[in-house]
């Protein structure tokens, strides 16, 4: 009989365990057989591979960065970037210009500046990239990073402003993918890499913060008539180009128009997607399926304002929907912004801020992990870059699995129970079989090796 053992390592935060390591299960082999109360996984079926997990570094999350004190810096970037000590976070996001968590509306260079002599990323040198570069030295090198626009200069827009929506005119499209060519090449020369753009975020929204609208056929002409050809002029072939950057409900109606062209087809890596209108679950195995080339990521996800007695039913809220996503083709997942402060900022031209998994109390000079974050390191910890989701089944609607094979040869699998019920199981592998228990309101991580050691 062959006993191998399979750490567990669980949340629970009414029972004060955050992200803990419980007693293992064992494996066992014999005539134990089950066919109720079941966990099945099976190494031999194999999905999408795995990018990373990470979130935003905003010039809010910058700027509360950069109010720590000395001690709370260090924790902060362990607690997210250390793999070992933290939660192992690999995958990030910039904002090309301003954005809604900016300390206010700002741009590269002067008004009507057609040439971009004037360009320059000062701006982003104070807070963003300190932030960034902390972040590349506690991961080992290993961050990947993708930049989005809110909006372009509002002397390149059709309403002469940043703000509430309007279009990219069209005498400025060459020198708006421009832009995207000299953002890279001045973070390149700080030793920062963009390892790809997003046409635009959220293309279908006029907000009240910094916002431009495309359609999908423009957002597809953009990219084979401006940006494509500016990136490959510029020897930035490699840079990875993703479309759409919204909601997951017309995740697959965009995709096949913008898609539809084979030239930006074969030049588009990704599709990315928020989840504000819903689960939309289906929308994106339908993409998967129609596009199974590409990478589908999900570039941006957040609650309202941070409240202590609703913060078990966030957590639950980011695992139910990071799981429903990676099991439907989903590759990549960011958050949205790594830390802000106490009011859910800084931000400017909203009505209200956001929580964000780590939350900064700035007169305390306090750092407080909330349980989002616990939550996601369930997942980014655990799931290693290049991992390969493989196949599982669950026997009860109570808990959600997921399950990934990783490249050094260990099985991760999330468990997530947001019943009240304690929910009993049998994990079944490979003519293996072991028994366990997922508690009410609570996720765990079962890591085992797949061979025997």
């Amino acid at each position: 009989m062959e006993n191998r053992q399979i750490a567990v390592y669980k949340t629970n935060v009414r029972a004060g365990q955050l992200l803990e390591m419980e007693k293992p299960l064992t494996f066992r082999t014999g005539k134990e057989t089950h066919e109720e109360a079941v966990i099945n996984l099976y190494d031999d079926v194999h999905y999408q591979e795995i990018l990373g997990f990470g979130g935003a570094f905003t010039e809010s999350a910058a700027y509360n960065y950069h109010l720590m004190g000395e001690k709370n810096r260090r924790k902060f970037i362990e607690a997210y970037f250390d793999p070992k000590k933290g939660i192992g976070y690999s995958f990030g996001r910039t904002h090309i210009g301003s954005c809604d968590f900016s300390l206010d509306t700002y741009q590269y260079m002067d008004d009507g500046d057609k040439a971009l002599a004037s360009f320059t990323i000062d701006r982003d040198r104070e807070y963003i990239l300190p932030l960034v570069k902390a972040a590349l030295k506690a991961t080992g090198e290993r961050l990947v990073l993708f930049a989005s626009p809110w909006s372009p200069p509002a002397f390149m827009k059709t309403t002469g402003s940043a703000l509430f929506g309007g279009k990219l005119s069209g005498e400025y499209m060459d020198t708006w993918a421009q832009c995207f060519v000299r953002y890279i090449q001045e973070f390149e020369k700080e030793g920062v890499n963009i390892w790809g753009v997003t046409v635009q975020n959220e293309p279908n929204a006029i907000q009240t913060w910094e916002s431009c609208q495309y359609s999908a056929q423009e957002e597809a002409d953009f990219i084979k008539n401006h940006l494509a050809p500016a990136l490959d002029k510029a020897g930035l072939s490699d840079v990875k180009i993703i479309i759409w950057d919204h909601n997951k409900e017309q995740l697959y109606d965009r995709a096949k128009v913008t898609l539809a062209d084979e030239d930006v087809r074969r030049r588009v890596t990704g599709i990315g997607m928020h989840w504000y209108s819903g689960e939309h679950f289906e929308a994106v195995g339908i993409t998967k399926q129609a596009f199974p080339e590409k990478q589908l990521l999900v570039t941006e996800f957040c609650h309202g304002l941070y409240a202590k007695e609703r913060a078990v039913t966030m957590a639950e809220r980011y695992a139910y929907d990071m799981i429903g996503n990676l099991m439907n083709g989903v590759s990549g997942s960011c958050d949205w912004n790594l830390v802000l402060d106490m009011a859910g900022g800084p931000y400017h031209a909203r009505f209200g801020g956001c929580s964000a998994p780590v939350m900064y109390n700035v007169a305390e000079d306090e750092l407080i992990l909330t349980p989002v974050y616990y939550y996601v390191g369930h997942f980014s910890k655990f799931i290693q870059r290049g991992a390969r989701r493989i196949g599982a089944s669950k026997y009860s609607e109570r808990i959600q699995v997921c399950a990934f094979e990783n490249p050094d040869g260990t099985i991760a699998a999330v468990v997530l129970n947001r019943s009240p019920r304690r929910v009993p199981f049998h994990l079944k592998y490979n003519g293996l079989c072991a028994r366990g228990t997922s508690t009410p309101h609570s996720i765990m991580t079962l890591l085992f090796n797949k061979e025997q050691k």
